[in-house]
C-alpha cells in the first residue's frame, strides 16, 4: 500500500497527475497485461486516498473524478514515453524500459523524466511538425469527443496551477504582496468606488493590505499574505497573530493568504476569529479564474443550434 501522504501533491492533499506516474509502473509491473480502466483502478486502491480525496469530482459540465483523471493522464505520457506497451487498444503493459526506469527510481518518477524520454520527445516533434502542415490529408484526420477536451483542458489547467504556483514562491515578497491586493479587487471586493493598498513594508503591524470597500473606507478588508514554500505549513498561532492585528484595527474581517496550507488547528483557529483562509491551491484557481498574472493563450468556441431561434 502506498501513502498518498508522501507522494507529491496539491495543498488539499490530492496527488498531482505526474505523481502518478511512479505508482502506475509499480502496479503494472505485477501482472503481465492490464486492461487501461483496471491498471487505473488497481493504482487508486493502492495509494487508498481518504474519501473526500477519492471522491471528489471536476465542477465542469462532465464531474469527472479527479483522481480517476489524474491517473488517466499519467497512463497516458507513459504510454507516449514507451514505459508502457500498449500491444492492442485499451491494454497496457510495462516495457522494459519501464522496469529499467521503475528500478532505478521507484515511486520518485518525475515528469521531467517521463518527458526526455525519446519515444515522447519523438512524439512532441511529430505533434509540432503535424501544427506547421496546412493541408492535411484524409489519413492524418482524427476525431476527439468533447469529454476528450474537456480532460485535456483540466490537465492544462492543472499544470499552469502548478506552474503558477512555483513562480509565485519565487516572487519578490513586497511584489507578491501587491499582486494579492489586485488579485482581490478583481475579485470585487474593492467595490464600485473603493481604494485598495499594500501597506509600507515596516511597520505595518501585522497588515500586508488593505482593501476599502467603499470611499469613505467604512467598510475595511485588512489582508496578510505569506509567500511559503510548500512544507512551511501555517498554524493557528499565525492566525492568532493576525486577529490580534485585526483587533488593533479594530477590524471584524480578514483574509489570509499562503503559497503553502493551513494546518486543522489554524483552520479552525480562522473560523472562530471571521477570517478567510486561501492557500496555495484555492490562490492559484483564482488567478486564473479572475486573470491575475496569466493570459489567454487561445479561444475556442464549441456552439450548439439554437432551438428557440426556430421556434420563433
Amino acid at each position: 500500500m502506498i501513502d498518498y501522504k508522501t507522494l507529491k501533491h496539491s495543498d488539499n492533499g490530492m496527488p498531482t497527475w505526474d505523481a502518478f506516474l511512479g505508482p502506475i509502473l509499480q502496479v503494472a509491473n505485477t501482472k503481465e497485461k492490464w486492461i487501461g480502466k483496471d491498471l487505473n483502478n488497481a493504482v487508486l486502491a493502492e495509494i487508498n486516498l481518504p474519501k473526500e480525496l477519492a471522491t471528489l469530482r471536476y465542477s465542469s459540465k462532465y464531474h469527472d473524478l479527479v483522481a480517476y483523471n489524474r491517473s488517466g493522464w499519467a497512463l497516458s505520457d507513459l504510454k507516449l514515453s514507451g514505459l508502457l506497451e500498449s500491444p492492442e487498444r485499451s491494454v497496457y503493459k510495462i516495457s522494459e524500459l519501464g522496469k529499467k526506469i521503475l528500478k532505478e527510481h521507484g515511486l520518485n518518477i518525475t515528469r521531467e523524466l517521463v518527458h526526455s524520454q525519446p519515444a515522447y520527445v519523438e512524439h512532441q516533434k511529430t505533434l509540432k511538425n503535424k501544427d506547421k502542415v496546412n493541408d492535411v490529408s484524409e489519413e492524418q484526420t482524427f476525431e476527439i469527443t468533447e469529454k476528450q477536451i474537456s480532460n485535456w483542458f483540466n490537465k492544462q489547467t492543472s499544470d499552469l496551477a502548478e506552474q503558477l504556483l512555483t513562480k509565485l514562491r519565487s516572487t519578490d515578497p513586497y511584489q507578491f504582496e501587491h499582486m494579492m491586493v489586485t488579485l482581490l479587487s478583481n475579485m470585487g471586493y474593492k467595490g464600485t468606488d473603493g481604494q485598495s493598498l499594500v501597506t509600507q513594508k515596516s511597520n505595518d503591524g501585522g497588515i500586508d493590505g488593505i482593501i476599502n470597500q467603499d470611499p469613505l473606507g467604512l467598510q475595511t478588508i485588512y489582508v496578510q499574505v505569506k509567500r511559503y514554500a510548500e512544507n512551511n505549513v501555517i498554524g493557528s498561532p499565525e492566525i492568532d497573530s493576525f486577529s490580534g492585528a485585526l483587533r488593533r484595527k479594530r477590524a471584524d474581517r480578514g483574509v489570509f493568504i499562503t503559497t503553502s496550507s493551513f494546518t486543522s488547528g489554524a483552520r479552525q483557529a480562522a473560523k472562530q476569529l471571521n477570517i478567510a483562509l486561501v492557500d496555495g491551491e484555492m490562490l492559484t484557481n483564482l488567478m486564473i479564474q479572475y486573470k491575475v498574472g496569466v493570459q489567454i493563450r487561445q479561444v475556442y468556441e464549441l456552439y450548439d443550434i439554437d432551438d428557440d431561434f426556430f421556434k420563433e
